[in-house]
Order: C-alpha cells, then sequence, then structure tokens
C-alpha cells in the first residue's frame, strides 16, 4: 500500500495490457460529426510544391484558407500550426495572416509549453499573452508567475484565443493522457487548445472540465503524464476523423479548382494542421505507433466537447483489492493447500482483465486491475515456494544428533493428497516438531505425475522415540480422520555409522508390516 500510493515503484496503468485492450474494444465512442481536418498531408505538400516550395509555405497561403473557411460560419478554425518565427523571405505573406487572423473571428492558435523548470528565466505573464489564462492568480499573490513557452509572432495571432498544445507522454513515449489544465505557482490556470475551443463552442462543457480540474488541490509539474491527467477515451481506430486535402481548399479559395470535392464548413470543428510523416508531427498512441498530432488534438477536442471522462479506480482501492486477495489466498492455503490455487494461477488474473477490458468498454470509467492481477499471481507464486520449502523441510533428514530414532509407517488406500499431507505436517509442527516424514513418492495425487504408483499410498513418520511416542496420540487421531492404516513405532537398534541407511531400512521394514498386516492396527 505505501509503495503504491507514495512511492510508485509499482502500480498504475500496466501500459502495454492496456494498450492491447484499448485496439481490443469492441464499444467505442463515434467520432463527433462537428469534428474535420483540413490536412496537409504529403499529397498536399507535392502539390503546392511547385508554385511555393514543399514546407514552410508563404503565410498568404494560409491566410486565403482562412479567410475562405471563415466566410462560411464555422464553430471553430483550431491551427496545429506554431507560427513562432517570422518569415524574412515574405514579409507579405505574414502582414497577410497577420491580418486575417484579426479578422477572424473563430480561430483558435496554439503555443508550446516549455518546461516548467525554464519558467523562472521567462518574462511572459498573464499581461503578455490574457487569452491564455483562464483564471487569474488570486488577489493575495505578491507576484504574478512567469510562464516559459513558445509566444506566436505576429500581433494578430497573439489577440486570438490561445492554448497550449503539448502532448504529455508517458514513460515510455507514448501518449495516452491529456492536461487540459495546468496550475500555475501563483495560483493562476493556464488551458489547453481543446479547453480553448470548447469554452467558445460550448460553455457549459468547457464548466464542467474546469470544476473538475478546480477539485485537485496538487498542481501538476510534471513534464510527463501523470495520474491527474486525464485518460483518453480513444475512438476506435485512428485516422477516423474526416479529412479534406489542403490543397483542394486552396485551390477553391484561389478560385481554382479542387481535385475532389470541398465539403462545408459551416458550423464544423475545423482543424488544420498536418499528417505529412515528413513535416514530423507523429507520435505512438495506444492505437497507432505513428499517430498524426493533429488526430490526437481532434480526439482531445472531441472528448472535452461530449465531456467523456474516463474515471479511474484510485491507486489506493488497487492495492487494497490486491491486499484483500493476498490474504484470502493465504487462508485458502492454510486451510486448504497452495495445490489448490493451480487453477486461480490463470483464472483470477484472466478474471480481472476480463473486468478491465469490460469498463473500458464505456464512456464512464476504467477499472485498472492488473495491479490486484499482477500481484495476486505473484503472491500465488510465493506460496508455491514457501510450500516446497516448507516440503524440503518436512520431507528432510532427522537431525544428525537424533538419539535412537524411531519409524512408524503409514498406509492410505489411495495415494497421499497435498490436502492429506498437510494435515499431518500441521500436527507435527504442534506435537513431534523434530521429527519428519519419509516418501517414496512425495508428488501429490492430483498432479498425476506419480513416478512410483505402487509406493504412492506409504508414508512413515520418523523421528525420536521420546517425541514419536509422546505425540502418539494426537497422531493417531490424525490417521482417523484420514482413513488410514499404521503399524507399529519401530526403533532402531544401537547406533549406526549410518543412521540414513539404517533408517531407510527400518522403513521398508515397517512399510512391509504394515502392507502384509504383520502388525498393524486399523485406527
Amino acid at each position: 500500500m505505501i509503495d503504491v500510493v507514495l512511492v510508485g515503484v509499482s502500480g498504475g496503468l500496466a501500459q502495454t495490457t492496456y494498450d492491447n485492450m484499448v485496439r481490443g474494444r469492441v464499444i467505442t465512442a463515434p467520432a463527433d460529426p462537428r469534428i474535420v481536418i483540413i490536412d496537409i498531408d504529403e499529397s498536399a505538400l507535392a502539390r503546392m510544391a511547385t508554385e511555393f516550395g514543399r514546407w514552410p509555405w508563404p503565410r498568404d497561403t494560409l491566410a486565403s484558407v482562412l479567410d475562405f473557411v471563415e466566410d462560411q460560419k464555422p464553430a471553430a478554425v483550431v491551427w496545429d500550426i506554431i507560427f513562432s518565427d517570422v518569415d524574412r523571405l515574405n514579409p507579405g505573406g505574414d502582414a497577410a495572416f497577420d491580418a486575417a487572423a484579426k479578422r477572424s473571428a473563430h480561430s483558435h492558435f496554439g503555443l508550446v509549453r516549455l518546461p516548467k523548470t525554464n519558467d523562472d528565466k521567462s518574462e511572459l505573464t498573464q499581461i503578455n499573452l490574457p487569452s491564455l489564462w483562464v483564471q487569474t492568480a488570486p488577489p493575495e499573490s505578491k507576484e504574478l508567475s512567469t510562464v516559459a513557452l513558445i509566444p506566436p509572432v505576429l500581433p494578430g495571432v497573439a489577440v486570438k484565443p490561445l492554448g497550449y498544445n503539448n502532448g504529455y507522454v508517458d514513460r515510455d513515449g507514448i501518449l495516452r493522457r491529456y492536461r487540459y489544465f495546468e496550475r500555475l505557482d501563483d495560483g493562476g490556470m493556464i488551458q489547453s487548445l481543446p479547453m480553448s475551443v470548447v469554452q467558445q463552442v460550448d460553455p457549459k462543457a468547457h464548466a464542467f472540465w474546469l470544476e473538475r480540474f478546480l477539485n485537485k488541490p496538487q498542481t501538476i509539474a510534471s513534464d510527463n503524464a501523470t495520474q491527474d491527467d486525464v485518460l483518453i477515451n480513444w475512438r476506435k481506430k485512428a485516422n477516423i476523423y474526416p479529412r479534406v486535402n489542403f490543397a483542394d481548399v486552396f485551390a477553391l479559395a484561389d478560385g481554382g479548382k479542387p481535385k475532389e470535392e470541398v465539403p462545408s464548413f459551416a458550423g464544423k470543428i475545423v482543424v488544420i494542421g498536418s499528417t505529412a510523416p515528413s513535416l514530423h508531427d507523429i507520435h505512438p498512441t495506444p492505437l497507432s505507433s505513428t499517430q498524426a498530432g493533429v488526430e490526437s488534438l481532434a480526439t482531445g477536442i472531441d472528448n472535452a466537447l461530449n465531456q467523456r471522462v474516463m474515471r479511474e479506480m484510485p491507486k489506493w482501492l488497487g492495492a487494497l483489492i490486491a491486499i484483500v486477495m493476498c490474504v484470502g489466498l493465504a487462508f485458502w492455503s492454510y486451510r486448504k493447500n497452495v495445490s489448490s490455487l493451480a487453477a486461480g494461477m490463470l483464472g483470477m488474473p484472466s478474471v480481472m482483465l476480463g473486468v478491465s477490458f469490460l469498463s473500458l468498454n464505456t464512456d464512464y470509467v476504467f477499472l485498472d486491475l492488473n495491479l490486484s492481477a499482477g500481484l495476486g499471481l505473484l503472491f500465488v507464486a510465493l506460496l508455491k515456494v514457501w510450500s516446497l520449502i516448507q516440503k524440503r523441510h518436512w520431507f528432510g533428514d532427522v537431525a544428525p544428533n537424533c538419539q535412537k530414532a524411531s519409524v512408524w509407517a503409514w498406509r492410505a488406500n489411495d495415494p497421499w493428497t497435498d490436502q492429506q499431507l498437510q494435515d499431518i505436517v500441521r500436527a507435527l509442527r504442534e506435537h513431534a516438531f523434530n521429527c519428519r516424514m519419509l516418501l517414496l513418492d512425495i508428488t501429490p495425487a492430483q498432479s498425476k505425475l506419480m513416478r512410483w504408483k505402487p509406493f504412492a499410498n506409504y508414508l512413515a513418520l520418523i523421528g525420536p522415540k521420546l517425541e514419536l511416542d509422546a505425540a502418539r496420540q494426537e497422531l493417531e487421531k490424525i490417521a482417523v480422520s484420514l482413513q488410514v492404516n499404521t503399524g507399529n513405532i519401530m526403533t532402531a537398534e544401537g547406533q549406526s555409522e549410518k543412521p540414513s541407511l539404517q533408517i531407510s531400512q527400518l522403513a521398508l521394514q515397517a512399510w512391509t508390516q504394515v502392507s502384509d498386516g504383520a502388525a498393524h492396527q486399523k485406527l
């Protein structure tokens, strides 16, 4: 429990298992029909290259597309393109896009949030980029927090709705969570690009997410995803949102003829970005090792608009389930035997992973039972090891200084089972601690792997004569409950230079007697 909640060495999402579950889901949320991507793919780069080069293009090309889309009254225009540098070769293009951005009533622009460790080296505050902040610092804050980020270089972009457009990946480099808000040291809050869109398109949804984040008191400061970030509810597969080729939209905006029909953007959330591998805006996700960043951005907007929250089971609850399960397994193995847990070795984790998978097919909750299943398997394995250690002890040699070693032969009607042997071990532990058991085949009957079947129902208790005699009455009760035949206690005569050989010969003699019925009694 301490490790899972505080240290964090174990616990948390079993990442590979989770990714396989995501890809194997049967029921998934549909893509929001309002979202469409204007895609700068490899074909768009090739078509535009004849006039403007491959990339970057003069920004008046982007201005033409923005004006064309704005004329159709979209719900939002989301730019998955960073405007962080001036175009020194085409200043006219910068001026054209700056003017188009100022005219735009629906544009949202992304910023690159730099690591929080660089905040003290920055001079940017809420005064510089007010639309990035969703909550100002409280009045008692003496000094406003500075934020390390790459600001937009165009004034028309800087005054528009902004949001950081970072993908915070897990430590294995895979994107599984989204950080919609970030709380700063002064108490202020900045928001992501999806939240900037939702704030305009659906204020109620924005208020829902903001309230949810405000209920988390801790400050998220990690450059990797954390448990406080929102688990992304992925669609069924990658590349599911409809795409329109940028070159076709530009051709139509420029008075030309597109190769393919361009749909209306009225009422749509238009995301402009690139899926071209040569522009390197790709990253691995549970759905694909080369998913385009614009697809992940569209998914983040989709989930935020539709308030899809994958609520997760608290880590402490997963640890508690594991502890309760281990206690139950320990109690079961004590009352029964460790071998009876063999079926649970596969059944238990399979059921738990099945529950996790079924929960992932909903839009509401993910029950991460991977930790509980893993700890349960580990605990059963430890019980197996402990059982083997116990067997080595109780089926080992008697103490070398044992005086007057005695042998008491027992014969069962059927091969000895682990349960019967465990009952005898309990009795020896309590009443004859220095005694041991001798079997020709210690393989339990349930395994069907007995090597010496004719001798599998024979057993001998070996130990000091005084101790064996003193415990005889209690051990006979066990013999009665197990319905076995017992012989007389036989004691070795004199001291031998080879006590193990002497005991073995005495055991064979005792087994012969109990088998022939010459000197045994049936209890």
